[in-house]
């Protein structure tokens, strides 16, 4: 009678299976390669490689790469020239047997060799399966897994640099050591659980009270080095703003040196928001370029006003841009009230045009710098300005940690409970409400590593792989 395998059952199959994928991109390139990993990985490559002097892959050495050709078992017809590798687990990315073939490029002749190893025993392996066998044997935990897919798509100097951080374990021993001090302050008060015969001095609990603060406070200064590293890793949300015909469009363009937005004389003519990328000073920054605010009759631009005020409230850095051949006026003042609790820097355009109204003089208490969209002059100065808001340097880069949506909700799941758990010590409550406040925050950071993860959530990190990863 068949019996249908359960989910685990199904995993632990699948982990003893050998897989295999293309790990470079596909297309015409100078080298392909055809990764390996599992138990039948030698015997596999044994099967469809041959080496000079009719040398089997059986005789090559651990860590040790070799010259030979892939062929197919039956006929022995060569399939293609090769590279192959041969790797011993453990001392593997994935912890497994791991064979690697490099043969040449192009989308034939890498699919040739990847279907001759699945016909000799292989499975394709699934997206990020490799990667996911690494957190499975231990190999890394599940930060560093996910900041090998940040290191894929990090499209900067910055957001390289700060995955690689990851990678290295950074975030993980950052998470673990607050993790231990949570268990010293469960083995502290679990005395007086344990033990109630004992009586707990008021003392004692104002020592709790300092050691779960003290925890509190590494654990909201690594939310905030994680929330910041998110922004310089995703990308810093940057508005332009301003009235009509200001040269937000051309100032647009001119960041991303491409004429993106269109240009002309008559205000207005943005009516919706047009959002590009732009590496700056080794991470993205996210310019969207809105419509400009005024009383509109216009139904289509009052739409696109409206959607300026929602930029407005979910961008990082505000430029707004004021036209220095107009004087101030009142729809300036209308702008500035709605930027003057946001990181603002009021820039002044078109400094090469006359006349010049001064406009800049209304400006006296704020950070200013004049620039014209048109020639470029002052762009840079701009640049580096919106680099020092941003808090862009190699000090900060190299202090930040990657984090995303989900390191971000656990972080604030172990916040609510310490806090709660303060807020229970200071009201007089019983010791054991305490202790179970105090393990919410232990599973949350231990969630975060992947040392009390549920399965679906692994499952779907390693789903966003790439196949070869």
């Amino acid at each position: 009678m068949y019996k249908k395998m359960t989910k685990k059952e199904n995993e632990m199959k699948q982990s003893q299976e050998t897989i295999a994928a293309i790990s470079t991109a596909m297309g015409q390139a100078g080298i392909g390669i055809v990764r390996l990993s599992g138990e039948s990985a030698f015997a596999i490559a044994d099967k469809i490689y041959i080496g000079p002097k009719e040398r089997t892959f059986a005789h090559n050495k651990d860590r040790s790469i070799h010259y030979g050709h892939i062929i197919e078992p039956k006929t022995g017809n060569r399939i293609d020239e090769v590279l192959i590798s041969k790797m011993y687990a453990p001392h593997t990315y994935t912890g497994e047997d791991v064979v690697e073939i490099n043969c040449h490029g192009g989308i034939t002749v890498v699919k040739e060799v990847l279907f001759t190893v699945i016909e000799a025993g292989a499975r394709l392996a699934e997206p990020g399966e490799f990667t996911k066998r690494a957190f499975i044997n231990g190999r890394i935990d599940l930060l560093q897994a996910e900041a090998v897919m940040d290191i894929i798509s990090a499209k900067t100097a910055g957001a390289l640099r700060i995955a690689q951080s990851q990678l290295s374990g950074r975030l993980s021993k950052a998470v673990r050591a607050i993790k231990e001090e949570l268990t010293e302050i469960l083995s502290y008060i679990g005395v007086g659980i344990e033990y109630p015969e004992y009586d707990v001095p008021e003392a004692d609990e104002a020592n709790i009270l300092d050691k779960i603060a003290r925890t509190d406070a590494r654990l909201q200064a690594l939310y905030e080095n994680a929330k910041r590293g998110q922004v310089l890793k995703e990308g810093i949300q940057t508005a332009i703003v301003g009235k009509p015909n200001a040269g937000k469009s051309m100032l647009l363009n001119a960041l991303i040196d491409e004429e993106r937005a269109i240009v002309t004389d008559i205000p207005g003519t943005t009516r919706d928001v047009v959002q590009e990328s732009v590496n700056l000073k080794g991470f993205a920054m996210n310019i969207i370029d809105t419509a400009g605010i005024r009383e509109a009759e216009n139904l289509v631009e009052q739409i696109g006003i409206s959607r300026t005020m929602k930029v407005i409230e979910e961008a990082q850095i505000i430029l707004f841009v004021l036209d220095n051949t107009k004087d101030w006026e009142v729809e300036d003042d209308s702008i500035l009230k709605l930027v003057k609790d946001k990181q603002t820097l009021f820039v002044v355009n078109k400094i090469d045009a006359t006349p010049d109204k001064n406009v800049a003089d209304f400006l006296t208490e704020y950070d200013v710098v004049k620039i014209s969209a048109l020639t470029g002059e002052g762009i840079d100065e701009l640049i580096d300005k919106i680099a020092v808001i941003a808090g862009i340097n190699d000090e900060v880069i190299g202090d930040k940690i990657a984090a995303n949506l989900r390191h971000r909700t656990l972080l604030e799941k172990a916040l609510a409970s310490m806090a709660s758990a303060r807020a229970s010590l200071e009201g007089g409550r019983e010791v054991d409400l305490i202790e179970i406040d105090i393990r919410d925050c232990w599973r949350a950071l231990s969630e975060m590593v992947g040392e009390a993860v549920d399965e679906d959530i692994v499952d779907a990190i390693f789903s966003n792989f790439c196949l070869g990863k």
